[in-house]
C-alpha cells in the first residue's frame, strides 16, 4: 500500500466515525489541524451534503419526529469559523449570551476578541496536538485568518498549562468555591496555581500588546481573575472592566482559599468589576473588607491603586435568535412527537448539567414528594429531566441520581408508563427547544447558580403556550423574574406545593406571569447587558487609579517658591508633620517642626493651615496658643479656626449627630473583646483605635470585623462613613471631609499663585482631589500646586510627589525661608 492510498483509508476511517464521536465536555473550543488542500475539499463536500439533510450525518425522517435522540452527541447545525489551507475552525459550543452580546458591541465598536485556542487536533489521527510541535508559520497563519476574518487573537497556550490552569485550578478549585462547595480532598489547591498563574500572565501580555491609547478592556468570568492588575501594572491608564458571570460566595467561604489575596487584588485592578445580582457584589466588598481591610464606599472599594467601581449587571440571551430557533423547521414534528407520547400527561421539563449544585437530587426528592402528597395526580404528570456531564466529576452523585429515578419509577410507575424519564446525554438544539415548547411546566431548581439563562429560553419557548416558571430563589435569575413561582428547592414541601399550584393556575393568571416575564426578558437582552456594562465603564471617573509619585526635588520646590507673590500651604498633622506613635497624647510637635511653621506663618505673603483629624483642644494647646496666624482645621474639617482669629467655627452644628449612639455601641462590642483597644470620642466624630493590641494581626483582624460590621449594620441606613486610618477606624458625618476643609480655606485665598498640601493617608487624598480640581477648574496655568505624600515611593496616591517621612518634610520646610531669603 503506498503513502497515499495509506493517508486516504485513514481519511475514509476518520469520516465514517467522526459524527459519533463526543468531545469532551469539560475541555475548551476545538479547532482541528488539516494538513492537506485535498482533504479540505473532502471536508468541504461533506459538509454541504451534511447542511442539505440539516443535522450530521444521514437524516431519517424517524430522526426529525424523534423526542430525543439516540445518538450521543447531534447536532442541528454544524457551525464553522470557516478554513484556511492550515485550518478548519470550529466553535465551542454554549455561552451563546455571552457571545450575543459581545457581538453586539460591533455596531458601537471596532472590537478585538482575546481568548485561547482550544484543543487543536490532527484530523489524520484526531488526538489533540502540542502547542510547541505546531510550526511558528501555521501558527502565524491561524492568527491572520481569526484576525482578518472575525477579528480574533488567539493565545497559544502550553498543553500542560492550560490544562493546569482550566481542568485544574478553575473547574477543580475556583468553580466549586465561587458555588458554595469545597474542592475534592484529592485536589491539591497548591498544585495548580503556578499554571493559573501563567496562563493570567500570557493573557494580561497579550492584552497589552494588542493595547492602544483610549481601547476599553473587558475581561470575562473566573478563569482571569489575576489579569487586571496584571494588565493595570504594563498599562497604567487602560479602562478595564471584569464581568464574574457565577455567584461570588461570602467571606466564611472565600476565605478559605490559600491564594484569596491575590485574587482579590488580582480583580482590584479593573476600573469597574460586574456581577449578576447585588448580593455577589455585596459578597466581594465584604471579602475586600474582611482579607485585605479596604474601605467600601458608595462609590465601590477603596483599594490601594484607586477606586474600584462595583455593578450588578443580570446577563439576557438574544430573544430573536431563541425565538427563531424555536421555530426551526424540525421543532414542530418534534413537539408533536413529545405530546403524542405524553398524551394525556402533563410534562414536567427540566433541563441541567449533572452537578450536585444544579440541584438535580433536590428535584427528584421534591417530584417523588409531590407524588406522594398529591396521589390524584399519579399516573397524570411525566418529569422529563436532561442532563449532560457536569464540570466536576461526581461518580457517587451520578450514582445517587439513577438510584433516585429506579426508586420513583418503581413506585410510582408501571409498564405503561414511567413517571421519571431521565435522559444523561447531550441533545440536540432542535430538541432541546422542543422539550420547552412542549413543556407545562419548567423545573430549575439549582442550589447555586450564576444566572441560569435556560429559564429565560424557556420563557420564549412558552409565548404561544404560557406554561408557569418553577425557579430556585438560589439562582441570580430569581431576583429578575418575580413572576416565576419561586421556591426553595431545599424545602421539598415547598416545591410539592409550587409544583400543584402551577397545574391547578387558570389561563388568566399564567397568562398575566408569561406577560411579565417576557416583557423582562424582551427588554434585558444579552444586547442591553453588554451595552450597559460598557457604558458604565466607560463613565467611571477617569484618574481613580493613583499612581505611584515622583521623589519631591526640595531644589525644585525653592526655585518655584522663591518667586511666588502669595503662597497657600496645608499640612496634615499625624503622620506628616509628626510620626505616628502608640499613644495619640504622645504625638506633640517638635520644636523644629513648630519653628517651620512659624517662619512660614511669618511671611505676610503666606496663609497656613493644619487640617487634622485632632479635635480643637489639642490643636489650640500644642499649635494654635504659639502661631496665633496658623489656622486649624480639627476633626477633619467639623470645626475651622481661621488664621488671626481665636474663635471656632462650628460646621456640624445642622447636621444630626445622633448616630454617634449606633456606632459606639459597636466600638464598644469589639473593644470588649479586643484587650489593647479603646474609643476616642470627638464631637464630630468617633474613632476605634487598636494599635496597642497584643498580638498586632488580632487587632488587624478585629479592625476588619468591625468594619464589616459598621458597612452593613450602619453605613447603608445612616449618614456616615468609615476612615480607615493607621491603626484605627473613625465614623463621621459623610458631608464632613479634608476636601471641603480646603475649599473653605481656597475661598477666603482667591489672589494665592502657590498650592502646597501634604498629607500621609486616605483622608488626605480628598485634600489632593479637591485642590486638583479646584485649580483645573480655574482654567489657568498661573497657580502652582505641589501636593506631597508622606510615606514609601511604592504607595498609590493622587498625590504628584511624596517624601518619605515627617521629619524630611520638616526639613525642606526649614529650608523654604532661607531660600526665600
Amino acid at each position: 500500500m503506498t503513502q497515499q492510498e495509506k493517508l486516504a483509508s485513514l481519511d475514509r476511517k476518520e469520516n465514517s466515525h467522526k459524527r459519533h464521536q463526543e468531545p469532551d465536555p469539560s475541555k475548551r473550543g476545538v479547532q482541528y489541524l488539516k494538513p492537506q488542500p485535498q482533504q479540505q475539499q473532502q471536508q468541504q463536500q461533506q459538509q454541504q451534503q451534511q447542511q442539505q439533510h440539516t443535522i450530521n450525518g444521514s437524516t431519517t425522517e424517524d430522526d426529525i419526529h424523534a423526542p430525543i435522540s439516540n445518538l450521543e452527541r447531534r447536532r442541528s447545525l454544524a457551525l464553522s469559523l470557516g478554513q484556511s489551507d492550515l485550518w478548519d475552525i470550529t466553535p465551542r459550543s454554549g455561552h451563546s449570551a455571552i457571545y450575543a452580546g459581545t457581538e453586539s458591541l460591533r455596531n458601537n465598536y471596532n472590537t478585538l476578541m482575546i481568548g485561547g485556542t482550544g484543543q487543536i487536533k490532527s484530523e489524520f489521527t484526531g488526538q489533540e496536538m502540542a502547542i510547541d510541535g505546531i510550526p511558528a508559520i501555521q501558527k502565524t497563519n491561524l492568527a491572520q485568518v481569526l484576525l482578518h476574518r472575525h477579528k480574533m487573537c488567539p493565545v497559544f497556550l502550553d498543553n500542560e498549562r492550560a490544562s493546569g490552569h482550566y481542568e485544574g485550578y478553575c473547574k477543580q478549585v475556583l468553580w466549586p468555591l465561587f458555588h458554595y462547595m469545597m474542592w475534592n480532598e484529592d485536589v491539591d489547591e497548591s498544585q495548580y496555581w503556578d499554571d493559573y498563574v501563567s496562563v493570567n500572565q500570557t493573557f494580561a501580555r497579550t492584552i497589552a500588546n494588542n493595547y492602544e491609547p483610549g481601547d476599553i478592556v473587558w475581561i470575562q468570568d473566573y478563569h482571569l481573575l489575576l489579569v487586571p492588575q496584571m494588565l493595570r501594572e504594563l498599562k497604567a491608564d487602560a479602562l478595564i472592566g471584569l464581568f464574574m458571570h457565577t455567584p461570588f460566595p461570602s467571606s466564611e467561604m472565600f476565605r478559605c482559599l490559600p491564594h484569596r489575596r491575590e485574587i482579590l487584588n488580582g480583580m482590584l485592578g479593573a476600573n469597574l468589576v460586574g456581577f449578576q445580582t447585588y448580593n455577589y457584589g455585596r459578597h466581594f466588598a465584604s471579602n475586600c473588607t474582611r482579607i485585605l481591610g479596604y474601605e467600601c464606599s458608595p462609590s465601590g472599594i477603596e483599594a490601594k491603586n484607586g477606586t474600584v467601581t462595583l455593578g450588578t449587571y443580570p446577563i439576557g440571551i438574544d430573544v430573536d435568535r431563541t425565538r427563531t430557533s424555536c421555530h426551526r423547521p424540525n421543532v414542530a414534528p418534534k413537539v408533536k412527537a413529545i405530546r403524542e407520547r405524553y398524551a394525556g400527561k402533563h410534562i414536567i421539563v427540566g433541563r441541567d448539567k449533572l452537578d450536585p449544585m444544579k440541584g438535580l437530587l433536590q428535584k427528584l426528592e421534591a417530584f417523588e414528594k409531590f407524588l406522594y402528597d398529591y396521589p390524584e395526580w399519579q399516573d397524570k404528570v411525566v418529569l422529563i429531566q436532561v442532563t449532560s456531564p457536569g464540570v466536576i466529576q461526581a461518580p457517587k452523585y451520578e450514582a445517587k441520581i439513577a438510584e433516585t429515578v429506579n426508586r420513583i419509577n418503581t413506585q410510582f410507575g408501571s409498564i405503561e408508563f414511567t413517571p421519571v424519564n431521565h435522559y444523561h446525554q447531550h441533545i440536540d438544539r432542535d430538541e432541546f427547544y422542543a422539550l420547552l415548547t412542549a413543556a407545562d411546566i419548567g423545573l430549575v431548581t439549582p442550589v447555586c447558580d450564576g444566572m441560569n439563562t435556560t429559564s429565560f429560553e424557556y420563557v420564549v419557548a412558552q409565548e404561544d403556550r404560557h406554561g408557569p416558571l418553577i425557579l430556585s430563589e438560589f439562582t441570580g435569575t430569581a431576583h429578575s423574574m418575580s413572576a416565576s413561582v419561586i421556591v426553595n428547592p431545599w424545602d421539598y414541601a415547598n416545591v410539592s406545593s409550587a409544583i400543584n399550584e402551577c397545574l391547578i393556575m387558570s389561563d388568566e393568571e399564567k397568562s398575566a406571569k408569561a406577560k411579565q416575564l417576557s416583557s423582562f426578558i424582551n427588554t434585558h437582552t444579552a444586547t442591553y447587558w453588554a451595552t450597559t456594562l460598557v457604558n458604565n465603564l466607560v463613565a467611571c471617573p477617569k484618574g481613580s487609579f493613583g499612581r505611584p509619585s515622583t521623589k519631591l526635588d526640595p531644589q525644585r520646590l525653592f526655585i518655584e517658591y522663591k518667586n511666588i507673590s502669595k503662597g497657600l500651604f496645608f499640612f496634615d498633622y499625624d503622620g506628616t508633620l509628626t510620626p505616628i506613635v502608640d499613644l495619640p497624647e504622645d504625638a506633640k510637635p517638635s520644636p523644629q517642626m513648630k519653628d517651620a511653621l512659624k517662619q512660614l506663618c511669618d511671611g505676610s505673603s503666606n496663609t497656613v493651615w493644619v487640617v487634622s483629624g485632632r479635635d480643637q483642644k489639642a490643636l489650640e494647646i500644642w499649635l494654635g496658643d504659639d502661631l496665633p496666624q496658623l489656622g486649624l482645621s480639627a476633626e477633619h474639617g467639623c470645626f475651622t479656626r481661621f488664621p488671626g482669629t481665636t474663635c471656632w467655627i462650628n460646621n456640624i452644628d445642622r447636621i444630626d449627630m445622633t448616630w454617634k449612639d449606633d456606632v459606639h455601641e459597636i466600638f464598644q462590642y469589639y473593644t470588649e473583646r479586643t484587650p489593647g483597644s479603646f474609643i476616642e470620642e470627638k464631637r464630630g466624630s468617633l474613632t476605634w483605635h487598636y494599635r496597642k493590641t497584643d498580638p498586632e494581626s488580632f487587632g488587624e483582624f478585629q479592625a476588619k470585623e468591625c468594619q464589616n460590621h459598621l458597612e452593613n449594620a450602619i453605613v447603608p441606613k445612616l449618614p456616615v462613613e468609615i476612615l480607615i486610618g493607621k491603626k484605627n477606624l473613625e465614623v463621621r458625618p459623610i458631608m464632613i471631609n479634608k476636601g471641603e476643609a480646603v475649599k473653605r480655606a481656597m475661598s477666603q485665598a482667591t489672589t494665592t499663585d502657590f498650592i502646597f498640601c501634604a498629607g500621609d493617608d486616605r483622608t488626605d487624598e480628598d485634600m489632593f482631589k479637591a485642590l486638583k480640581k479646584q485649580v483645573s477648574r480655574g482654567g489657568t496655568l498661573d497657580k502652582i500646586l505641589f501636593t506631597v505624600s508622606v510615606g514609601p515611593s511604592h504607595r498609590k496616591t493622587l498625590a504628584d510627589w511624596y517624601v518619605e517621612t515627617s521629619s524630611d518634610l520638616v526639613d525642606i520646610l526649614s529650608g523654604l525661608k532661607k531660600m526665600a531669603s
